[in-house]
């Protein structure tokens, strides 16, 4: 997915709010006020996460090349509310802590919760969105793109 002048634009003008000493970079409280500005829905620990993974120069600061960097690896842009809460309660079972869950809890998930789905639909469900890692599990994230955007 690429950003759009206008949402780069847009992204930039928070990333500037949120510098507040104007140097350029801000620190992993302030990416988690400028990602929940930009609308993700984020964990303190997934803040964490992405500070070891994209603060290259190890100064516990991140600057706007790297914010888009992030951006684009967390690929949750404009997600809706709803969808965030899919996401959200999907996460609760990934106990892997690596975007997936395992087979039966999504299965369990989808047949206990809201309008209950049959087997045979869950399974076209994952099927038709060639969500299933080699070792079985479910990229819940992968899941949701793809249904939503159906």
């Amino acid at each position: 997915m690429s950003l759009t002048e206008e949402r780069i634009n847009e992204m930039k003008e928070i990333f500037s709010m949120v510098d507040d000493d104007g140097d350029g970079s801000i620190t992993r409280i302030q990416l988690g006020m400028c990602l929940r500005a930009m609308q993700y829905s984020i964990s303190n620990h997934e803040i964490n996460d992405l500070m070891k993974k994209f603060d290259s120069e190890k100064s516990d600061r991140i600057n706007f090349p790297q914010l888009l960097q992030i951006i684009a690896a967390t690929q949750q842009p404009n997600l809706s509310k709803q969808t965030q809460t899919i996401l959200s309660a999907l996460k609760l079972f990934d106990t892997e802590n690596d975007e997936t869950i395992s087979e039966n809890d999504f299965r369990f998930l989808m047949q206990q919760t809201g309008e209950p789905l049959s087997k045979d639909s869950v399974d076209d469900m994952i099927k038709s969105t060639d969500a299933r890692t080699k070792n079985g599990r479910i990229q819940y994230r992968k899941l949701v793109s793809t249904i939503i955007h159906l």
